[in-house]
């Protein structure tokens, strides 16, 4: 009587002798949660640029030149702490996880915060709101496919799925610097242009277009890439309010100027037929 169901006082006496033959394996927790040091310290550099960069975005000192050159650092320790797992061997799915999570505040949550403090500080905040967590979550669904993608090892190293996150930070950003910290005034064009070029670059995000990377391209021509590298940085540091823009905007054309030049290109279409006999033959 005392409330408990007589089918489950029958099962108590035969469950344990059963369970006790059965051992469960228990994961380490040591082996799933191994830190690589050196890539983690340049992750957590990423974290501490993009949260300074956060401060003279919403601070009372609001600085969003300043801001940018945070997150275009950001981008750079981005890309070292990636390039160093791989270098080392000390790629791990711990490490994998926590620079998403870094790049979802640094180049997500911050960019989001910039482009509404920027574009919709004079008016239309809701709109500014609306608009500034699309791009939040396009950003976001950028990088939980990504890891999808990269443990199922469906996509090609040398290929992105999309526009990489911190490619899509720089494009918000590179509106900022080319109107040289001025917003839209309210009600004006460029408010509706801006906007839908915040959605633009959210769509890009989530799209299946295919961006080439870089990563075999240190193996194939070092001094070349050297040369290239030196020319990049010495002009982010000199030229970084053109650099920035430029750098950015090309790469986020460069799908189309890969499949105009592939289209042009005579030796691409005497390749390809070779390549079709061999097929037909087998």
């Amino acid at each position: 009587m005392g409330g408990e169901n007589p089918l489950e006082m029958a099962g108590r006496d035969e469950m344990p002798r059963n369970m006790r033959k059965k051992r469960i394996k228990k994961a380490k927790v040591s082996a799933l949660t191994r830190i690589s040091f050196l890539p983690s310290v340049f992750t957590m550099l990423n974290l501490f640029l993009g949260y300074q960069a956060l401060i003279h975005v919403v601070g009372a000192k609001r600085n969003f030149k300043l801001a940018i050159y945070y997150i275009t650092a950001s981008v750079i320790m981005d890309g070292f702490d990636g390039t160093i797992a791989r270098l080392t061997k000390t790629e791990s799915n711990f490490g994998m996880q926590l620079d998403s999570l870094v790049d979802a505040v640094t180049f997500g949550l911050v960019t989001a915060m910039l482009a509404y403090k920027w574009g919709f500080q004079v008016g239309y905040a809701q709109a500014g709101s609306i608009v500034s967590f699309v791009f939040l979550s396009a950003g976001l669904i950028r990088l939980a496919r990504f890891n999808v993608f990269k443990e199922a090892q469906v996509m090609p190293a040398n290929t992105f799925i999309g526009l990489p996150i911190p490619v899509g930070a720089l494009a918000v950003c590179s509106v900022v610097l080319i109107f040289d910290d001025r917003p839209p005034p309210a009600g004006s064009v460029g408010l509706l242009l801006f906007s839908f070029y915040v959605l633009l670059v959210s769509l890009l995000m989530i799209s299946n277009i295919k961006y080439r990377t870089v990563k075999n391209l240190a193996h194939r021509e070092s001094l070349k890439t050297l040369f290239l590298l030196a020319l990049v940085v010495s002009s982010l540091i000199i030229f970084p309010d053109s650099t920035i823009p430029l750098l950015t905007f090309s790469y986020m054309i460069s799908p189309l100027l890969f499949f105009l030049f592939s289209r042009r290109s005579p030796g691409a279409e005497k390749k390809a037929e070779p390549a079709s006999e061999e097929q037909s033959e087998a």
